[in-house]
C-alpha cells in the first residue's frame, strides 16, 4: 500500500504552474540558477522586475515572486528565501488591489513554499488566490479549477485525503463547465480521472485515461515540459497499475523510463520554470522503483534506493522538509522490512520529531510512521510500546480520513484488533474491530463482500481473546453471508468470486468448534479434516487467478495457517488410531507446505523463465492466468470464465504429461499425492506442528513418530558462544538428547538423511555430541559426525527422483575474487559517486578461494573463470553440462525474501542506480542450464537467521535442483574463508578417490579437525558445510588416460607407413 501512496502523490503534483507571458526572462535566471551561478541570476532578476515596477505591472511581476525566494535561498538559506519571497508578495499588495494581479501573486509563491517544505503556507496561499479570483468580474472556469486542484494536491501532502478529494472534484467541475479550457487543464483532467478510477481500485479504467494522457500529450506542444517532464508523470503512474495487475517486470521499466525523461529534462532544460519541481519527480520516480522492488519482494534493492534518494534530498532541502521527512518514513519502513529493527526504529523516530515541528499536520504520514513503529515493537516484543504506537496511528488515521475509513485504515483496524486481542486487551481489541464492522455495515451493508471480511476479522478478534463460543456464531455468520451472496449470484461470475473467499471462514468454524469440544472423537476428527482439505482446494484453485505479488502474500499467509491447523488434526487423528495413514498424509502436507512457499516466493518474483520450457509455453500459461484473473475481476461472464478454467484444465493436463518436472515444482497438488518410502531409505524428518516438534523416522519403509521436548533457544545460543568451549559443548550435548537421542537406536546404518523444519536449519546434525565433554578436539570422537554420513533435503519427496545425469565434462570454477584492484576498476566506471555500490565494494576478498580454484580446476583438467572473466553471463553460458560446478563466490540466502537469495560476481561496468549486473538472484537460477553431479557454494552467508529460518537455503537448492544439478554442498552460515577451502580441498580428493558425497565431506571434516588448532577447532569453522540432495559418489573423475590414444595413433601412423611403402614399391 505505500507504494499506491506514493505514486498518488507523484501523479497529482502535475500541472501546479500556469502558462505565463514572461516564460523567456524567466528561463533566463532559472538557466543561471540550475548552474548555481547566482549573481548572474540576481543581475536579471533586478533588471527585469526593476522595468515592471516602472511600468506598474504587477501582474507580470508576480511570476518573478518564486524567484526571488530562489536566489536568497541559493545565498543564504530557505529561512532568508520565505522572507524574500514574502517581501515581493508584500510590495504587489501594498501596491495594487487589482484582484487578477494579487491572485498570481499568491499563486507564485505557494510554488517556493513547496519548494521550500512549507506545506500549510502553500495551502493557505492558494486559498488566497482562490479568494481574489472570485473577486475577479470576468473569472473562468479553468481560472478556478487549477487552483482547486493545487488545494487538492497539497492536502495530499499534507495527508488529508477526504480533504484532497474534495477539491479535485471541485477542479474537474471547473474544467469541465469552461470550454476555453487548455490542453494542458485537459492533459491534468485526464490524469485526475485516471488518479479517481485509481482511488476506486479500477486498474484497468486508470490504466485507460493515463495512456489517453500520452495521446493527449502527443498532440501537444513538443516542448520539453510535454515531451519529457510529463510523460515521465504518465510513465510513473501506469508503472503503478501495472504493479497491482501483477506484471512487476512492465512496472519496473515504465518507471524506469520516467527516471530517464526526467534526468533528461534536468540535463537539457536548464531554463524551464519547472525544472526545480523535476526534482521532486525524478526523488518519486526513485521511490517508486523501490516500491515496485518491495512488492516482489527485493527488499534490499528498495532499501538501495531510498538511501540513495534520502542522500540526494537531504543535499538540497533542509533537514525539517517534508520531502526528507516522508523518505525517511520510506526508509525506515524499508529496514522495518529486512528486521533491520534499530535503524528502523531510530528513523522513524527522526521523522515524526520532524513532523512535530512542522506546520501542516501531516495526519496520514504520521499515522503511517506510528503504524509501522507498532508493528517493529510488535515483532521484537516491546509490547507497551507496541501498544502505544497502535493507538496513536489510529488517532492520526482519523483525524486525516474525517472519521471516513478507506481500505487502508479497514487493514489497519483489522492488524491493531488481532494484536490487541492477542494481548487479553478484549475492550480495545472488540472496539476496532466493530468500527470496521460499524462503518461497512453503514457504507456497503452487511450482506457484501467487505461486509463479510469485518464479521469474519470480529470473529477472528473473539477467538484470539477465547470467546470460541462467539467465535463460531460469527464464523457461521460470516459463512452465511457468503451462502446468501452465492445464491443472490447464482449463474454469474460473482458465485465463483465469492466461493474464493471462504477458507478462511472455514478455519475459524473448525478451530472454533475443535476447541469448544474438549474431547474430540475421531468421527468428529475425520469431518473437520474433511472440511479443512476442501478448503484447501479452493485456495489452490484461488492461485491460478493472481499474480499481483500482494495478493499472492495474502493468500500464501492464509494458506499456511490452513495447512498449520491440518497438520494438527492430522497427528490427533494418528495419535487416537494408530493408523499409518495418517502420518503419511500428514507428511504429504508438510511437503506441501514445503512447495507452497516455494511456489508464492517465485510468483511473487514475478515474470520468471524456467530452463528447458519453450517460451511460447510459457507465454500461453501467462495469458490464460491473466485471462482467468481478469475474468473474475470484471465478473463479465460465467459461461467465458468455466471455458477459460477447462482451457486451464486442458493446460495443467498437457504440463503434466510434456513437462513434468515443471508441473511438479508449479502445480503438483502434493498433498494428495502418495509418498513412496524406498526400502533402502534411512531418514529423520522432524516436523513443527503449532510449537511442538516430532521427528519421523523412516527405516526400512516404515514410519516411526516421536514427540520432542525441544529447547529452540538453544540454537540461537550457539552462534552467540562459538568460542566458549565449555559452552557450545554443553549446549551440542543437550540438543543431541533433545533431537537425536530418543531414537538414537533406531538408526543402525551410517548414512542417514536429515530433513529439518523451522529453526532445525540453523543447525547441524554433524556437531552434536554423544557425550560429554569440555574439549573441542572430542567431536571428532564423540560426535554424530563420528558415527554417521548425514546429508540433507528440504523434500521427502526430491529424494525419490532418482539422478539420470551423463556428464563427460569433470569441473568448472567460477571465483571473481573480489580482489582490491578489480574494485579499483569499478570504481573508476562509476562518474557520479552517490552510485557507487557500497556493498560490492565492501565484499571480503577471497584469496584462499582463487588458490583453490587454480589447484582444483588443474586436478580435475577443468575449466576456470576467475577474476574479472567470472561474470553472470559466463557463469549463464558456461556452467552446466560439468560433473562439478564450483560457484567459488560470495552468496547471500536471503530468509525473508527467498526468491532473491542470490550468487555475487564480478562486476561487468560501472552500472548506476539501477544495475543489478553483478547478481543472479534464485529466481534467475531456474532458467540456467546447472546440470552436474554436484554444485558447491561454500562461502553462503544467510541474512536474518532467525526469521523464517531455512526459507532462503531452501529456495537456493530447489533452484539449484530444478537446474539440474543433483547435490549441493553450501554452508548454513558464514565460514572462515580459509577452513571453509581446507575442507573443500579435503572433499574434492575424496570425491576424486572415489568416495560417496556423504562420506566424502564426514571424512573431510575428520581430516580437518585433525590438523586444526586452538580456535579453528570450534564448530564455527567446519561444522556449517552441509551436502544437499543425492549423496552417491561421482564416478570417472580421475586424469584422463591418455595412453590408449597414444596407441591408436602409433598405430595409425604405422598403417600409414606400411601404406605409403606399399605404394612406392607399386610405382
Amino acid at each position: 500500500m505505500k507504494a499506491l501512496l506514493l505514486i498518488v502523490l507523484a501523479l497529482l503534483l502535475a500541472g501546479m504552474q500556469s502558462d505565463n507571458p514572461v516564460d523567456a526572462q524567466l528561463a533566463a535566471i532559472q538557466a543561471y540558477l540550475s548552474d548555481g551561478q547566482t549573481q548572474q541570476a540576481e543581475k536579471l532578476f533586478e533588471k527585469y522586475t526593476q522595468e515592471y515596477l516602472e511600468q506598474s505591472d504587477y501582474l507580470n511581476l508576480a511570476y518573478f515572486i518564486p524567484y526571488a525566494g530562489y536566489i536568497a535561498q541559493q545565498k543564504e538559506s530557505t529561512t532568508a528565501g520565505i522572507e524574500a519571497a514574502e517581501n515581493w508578495l508584500n510590495l504587489i499588495r501594498e501596491k495594487t488591489n487589482e484582484a487578477r494581479s494579487l491572485r498570481q501573486a499568491y499563486l507564485e509563491i505557494h510554488t517556493y513554499y513547496l519548494e521550500a517544505g512549507k506545506t500549510q503556507m502553500a495551502y493557505d496561499a492558494n486559498l488566497k488566490a482562490l479568494e481574489f479570483t472570485y473577486q475577479m468580474p470576468d473569472y473562468r472556469g479553468e481560472e478556478w479549477g487549477i487552483i482547486e486542484k493545487n488545494l487538492g494536491v497539497i492536502a495530499s501532502l499534507l495527508g488529508s485525503p477526504e480533504l484532497a478529494k474534495s477539491h479535485s472534484l471541485k477542479a474537474h467541475k471547473g474544467f469541465e463547465e469552461d470550454p476555453l479550457t487548455s490542453a494542458v487543464s485537459k492533459f491534468n483532467s485526464l490524469n485526475d480521472l485516471g488518479v479517481r478510477y485509481w482511488y476506486e481500485a479500477k486498474w484497468d479504467s486508470a490504466e485507460y485515461f493515463w495512456l489517453e494522457g500520452i495521446k493527449m500529450l502527443d498532440q501537444m506542444e513538443a516542448n520539453p515540459t510535454n515531451q519529457y517532464y510529463r510523460k515521465a508523470m504518465i510513465d510513473g503512474n501506469l508503472a503503478a497499475v501495472y504493479d497491482v495487475k501483477g506484471n512487476p517486470q512492465e512496472s519496473i521499466k515504465r518507471v524506469k523510463s520516467s527516471i530517464d525523461l526526467i534526468q533528461h529534462f534536468l540535463e537539457n532544460a536548464k531554463d524551464d520554470p519547472k525544472w526545480n519541481r523535476a526534482h521532486i519527480s525524478l526523488f518519486y520516480s526513485t521511490a517508486n522503483l523501490a516500491a515496485v522492488y518491495k512488492s516482489v519482494g527485493n527488499y534490499q534493492k528498495a532499501l538501495q534506493l531510498h538511501e540513495y534518494t534520502l542522500r540526494e534530498k537531504e543535499k538540497r532541502f533542509d533537514p525539517l522538509h517534508p520531502e526528507v521527512i516522508e523518505t525517511k518514513i520510506h526508509l525506515g519502513q524499508a529496514h522495518n522490512s529486512l528486521k533491520n529493527f534499530s535503524q528502523a526504529e531510530g528513523l522513524l523516530l527522526e521523522a515524526l520529531e520532524g513532523i512535530s515541528q512542522n506546520e501542516g499536520e501531516f495526519f496520514i504520514q504520521a499515522g503511517d510512521a506510528h503504524y509501522t513503529l507498532g508493528m517493529l515493537y510488535e515483532s521484537t516484543q516491546h509490547i507497551e510500546k507496541a501498544k502505544s504506537h497502535y493507538h496513536k496511528a489510529n488517532e492520526y488515521f482519523l483525524k486525516g480520513l474525517k472519521d471516513k475509513a478507506d481500505y487502508v485504515y479497514l487493514g489497519f483496524l483489522g492488524n491493531a484488533s488481532r494484536f490487541f486481542s492477542l494481548q487479553e486487551e478484549s475492550k480495545t481489541a472488540l472496539e476496532m474491530a466493530q468500527k470496521g464492522v460499524d462503518y461497512v455495515l453503514k457504507t456497503d451493508g452487511k450482506n457484501t463482500v467487505t461486509g463479510f471480511n469485518q464479521i469474519l476479522n470480529l470473529g477472528e478478534v473473539h477467538f484470539n481473546l477465547k470467546a470460541y463460543q462467539r467465535a463460531k456464531v460469527l464464523a457461521d455468520e460470516s459463512l452465511e453471508i457468503l451462502e446468501s451472496l452465492i445464491r443472490n449470484t447464482k449463474g454469474s461470475l460473482d458465485s465463483v468470486r465469492v466461493e474464493f473467499d471462504k477458507p478462511q471462514a472455514v478455519l475459524l468454524q473448525v478451530k472454533s468448534e475443535y476447541y469448544l469440544n474438549q474431547d474430540p472423537s475421531q468421527y468428529f476428527l475425520e469431518s473437520s479434516l474433511e472440511k479443512l482439505m476442501d478448503a484447501q482446494q479452493v485456495l489452490e484453485r484461488r492461485k491460478n487467478t493472481l499474480n499481483n505479488s500482494e495478493d499472492i502474500s495474502v493468500l500464501q499467509s492464509q494458506s499456511q495457517e490452513l495447512l498449520s491447523f491440518i497438520k494438527k488434526i492430522q497427528l490427533e487423528l494418528y495419535q487416537k488410531s494408530k493408523d499409518e495413514a495418517y502420518l503419511k498424509s500428514l507428511l504429504a502436507v508438510q511437503e506441501s507446505e514445503v512447495y507452497a512457499k516455494i511456489r508464492a516466493q517465485v510468483n511473487q518474483a514475478g515474470l520468471v523463465s524456467f530452463k528447458d520450457i519453450p517460451q511460447k509455453v510459457l507465454d500461453r500459461e501467462a495469458q490464460i492466468k491473466a485471462n482467468l484473473r481478469d475474468e473474475l475481476e470484471e465478473a463479465s461472464s460465467l459461461s467465458d470464465f468455466i471455458k477459460l478454467s477447462n482451457e486451464w484444465d486442458d493446460f495443467l493436463q498437457m504440463l503434466r504429461t510434456e513437462y513434468p518436472d515443471y508441473y511438479q515444482t508449479r502445480y503438483a497438488n502434493i498433498s494428495r499425492q502418495e509418498i513412496r518410502l524406498p526400502i533402502s531409505l534411512q531418514a529423520v524428518r522432524y516436523i513443527f506442528v503449532e510449537d511442538h516438534l516430532y521427528a519421523i523416522v523412516i527405516r526400512q519403509g516404515k514410519m516411526k513418530l516421536y514427540p520432542l521436548d525441544f529447547q529452540a533457544d538453544l540454537i540461537s545460543k550457539l552462534s552467540e558462544n562459538w568460542h566458549e568451549t565449555k559452552v557450545i559443548c554443553a549446549f551440542s550435548h543437550e540438543l543431541y538428547k533433545q533431537l537425536w537421542e530418543p531414537f538414537a537406536n533406531d538408526l543402525t546404518e551410517e548414512r542417514v538423511l536429515i530433513i529439518p523444519d523451522g529453526i532445525l536449519y540453523n543447525l547441524s546434525f554433524d556437531m552434536l555430541l554423544t557425550e560429554s565433554t569440555d574439549s573441542f578436539r572430542d567431536f571428532s570422537k564423540k560426535s554424530l559426525l563420528a558415527r554417521h554420513d548425514i546429508y540433507y533435503h528440504f523434500s521427502l519427496s526430491m529424494t525419490q527422483k532418482k539422478p539420470t545425469s551423463k556428464i563427460s565434462s569433470n569441473y568448472v570454477v567460477f571465483a571473481p575474487g573480489f580482489i582490491d584492484n578489480m574494485k579499483e576498476k569499478y570504481m573508476a566506471f562509476v562518474q557520479d559517486s552517490t552510485l557507487v555500490d557500497k556493498a560490492y565494494l565492501s565484499l571480503l576478498p577471497q584469496p584462499f578461494t582463487l588458490s583453490l580454484a587454480e589447484n582444483a580446476s588443474r586436478s580435475f583438467e577443468g575449466e576456470r573463470y576467475v577474476l574479472e572473466e567470472s561474470t553472470p553471463a559466463a557463469f549463464r553460458q558456461k556452467a552446466g553440462n560439468h560433473k562439478i560446478i564450483h560457484i567459488g563466490t560470495h552468496a547471500e540466502s536471503d530468509n525473508i525474501s527467498p526468491a532473491f537469495s542470490r550468487l555475487i560476481f564480478a562486476k561487468s561496468n560501472g552500472g548506476g542506480l539501477t544495475d543489478e549486473d553483478n547478481s543472479l538472484y534464485a529466481y534467475e537460477i531456474y532458467n540456467t542450464d546447472l546440470r552436474a553431479e554436484l554444485a558447491i557454494l561454500t562461502a553462503c552467508e544467510t541474512g536474518k537467521p532467525i526469521y523464517q529460518p531455512g526459507e532462503g537455503m531452501i529456495s537456493l537448492s530447489h533452484a539449484f535442483t530444478y537446474s539440474g544439478s543433483e547435490s549441493l554442498l553450501t554452508s548454513l552460515w558464514k565460514i572462515d574463508e580459509k577452513a571453509s577451502n581446507q575442507i573443500t580441498e579435503f572433499f574434492l580428493q575424496y570425491i576424486k578417490d572415489g568416495q560417496p558425497k556423504d562420506r566424502a565431506l564426514r571424512l573431510a571434516k575428520l581430516q580437518y579437525l585433525e590438523t586444526a588448532q586452538g580456535r579453528t577447532l570450534s564448530p564455527q569453522y567446519w561444522a556449517g558445510l552441509i551436502l544437499i540432495g543425492d549423496p552417491g559418489p561421482i564416478s570417472d573423475l580421475g586424469a584422463k588416460d591418455y595412453r590408449l590414444y597414444w596407441i591408436i595413433a602409433l598405430f595409425l601412423l604405422f598403417a600409414l607407413i606400411i601404406f605409403f611403402k606399399r605404394k612406392r614399391a607399386e610405382a
